[in-house]
């Protein structure tokens, strides 16, 4: 029974709000501000006059507000436009009804760009002031009626760009990691066959000519079969270079697609030559790279971003520089981890933010063995 009860419950969230994984229940909960058409009760309000049209106005505005969900470009006004005449035949009867005004600017994002939605939330404000100044209301509801609707609408567009923005470069980022492993895997093919093809026939030659000279001539035999040893050997460990150079260019794919994530969000980017740094260092430093464009894309402010590479006496040096709003930094769950990475390798992480703000991250150079053996 409880099980039949909330598969219907599901189809009736299907039917009352398109699925988005962003949106999720927050149209339910959004539904809250409904309480303001309650508030002149609390002025000693009330009544029959009051209580029949809040109470149709609000079933007639439901299915309104859940259908407006499902619209898109200048359809959205068919949702938005109904809400303004339902405030404007309410208001008479309940001064709150200023309150489906904060809806019908709340659906602005929904036009398309954010230029014509910041024309809708005026043109809702606009539309409020009309009724304010018809009906005479008081000031407080002529406030509410007001500034809310101003608020919510700009607010919803801002946080729909920075929405679309951050989907942008998240693709972006998918892209240019397809691209970068696709790459990778036909260099390491023409790697692979241009290490072991020939090696391959080597070996296969001189077995053949071991097998002839088995019964004939064992020292011979003898002789080519630890050839035939000594390029397998040499064969494998050409393999394990190329797959240690397979996995070494990680920091330079990183900082292909930090370019382009910078690029995207506006922010002008200059970039060093990547270094020939070791496996491990890099793959820290890539990280790091991640982390501090993350930063500089959401926090900074900036116009410019710059990253640097260094090479000094026993040590690898990264700084990435930009010229936003600096100021004093906390060490929040992601500078944090970028610290403990590179302390890990017996490096560390400086900050600046005077000018903008600098990071700079210092490893240690490895030597060939420690590296090889790590």
């Amino acid at each position: 029974m409880a099980g039949s009860f909330r598969e219907l419950l599901r189809r009736v969230d299907r039917i009352m709000v398109p699925p988005d994984e962003d949106l999720g229940r927050l149209p339910y909960v959004w539904l809250i501000y409904l309480g303001f058409l309650f508030f002149p009760l609390s002025l000693g309000m009330g009544g029959r006059e009051f209580w029949i049209p809040t109470l149709v106005s609000i079933a007639v505005f439901l299915p309104l507000y859940f259908w407006s969900f499902r619209l898109h470009g200048w359809k959205v006004l068919g949702g938005t436009v109904p809400m303004i005449v339902l405030c404007a035949l309410l208001v008479p009867y309940n001064p709150s009804a200023l309150t489906y005004g904060v809806y019908a600017a709340a659906f602005a994002p929904g036009l398309g760009s954010s230029r014509i939605g910041l024309v809708h939330v005026f043109g809702v404000v606009a539309a409020m002031t009309v009724i304010f100044w018809f009906h005479s209301l008081p000031t407080p509801f002529f406030l509410m009626g007001i500034l809310i609707p101003l608020l919510v609408g700009i607010s919803n567009i801002y946080f729909n760009e920075i929405h679309k923005k951050n989907a942008q470069i998240k693709l972006s980022q998918q892209e240019v990691r397809r691209l970068a492993g696709k790459a990778e895997r036909e260099r390491i093919a023409r790697d692979l066959h241009d290490l072991l093809g020939h090696t391959l026939s080597v070996m296969v030659r001189k077995a053949e000519l071991a097998r002839r000279l088995v019964s004939s001539d064992p020292a011979r035999s003898a002789t080519e079969m630890a050839e035939v040893e000594d390029i397998g050997r040499q064969a494998l460990a050409q393999v394990r270079e190329a797959v240690s150079g397979w996995r070494a260019p990680e920091l330079a794919g990183e900082a292909a697609s930090a370019r382009l994530v910078l690029e995207s969000s506006g922010i002008g980017a200059e970039f060093d030559e990547i270094p020939d740094i070791e496996r491990e260092s890099g793959q820290v430093l890539a990280m790091v790279l991640r982390e501090s464009v993350t930063n500089v894309i959401r926090h900074s402010g900036a116009s410019r971003c710059r990253v640097e590479f260094e090479r000094n006496p026993g040590e690898w040096v990264m700084r990435v520089r930009d010229d936003g709003r600096g100021g004093t930094m906390s060490a929040g769950n992601g500078i944090q981890g970028m610290r403990e990475r590179l302390v890990a390798l017996g490096g560390c992480l400086d900050l600046e933010g005077d000018r903008g703000c600098t990071l700079t991250a210092r490893v240690p150079v490895k030597a060939p063995g420690r590296a090889e053996a790590a």
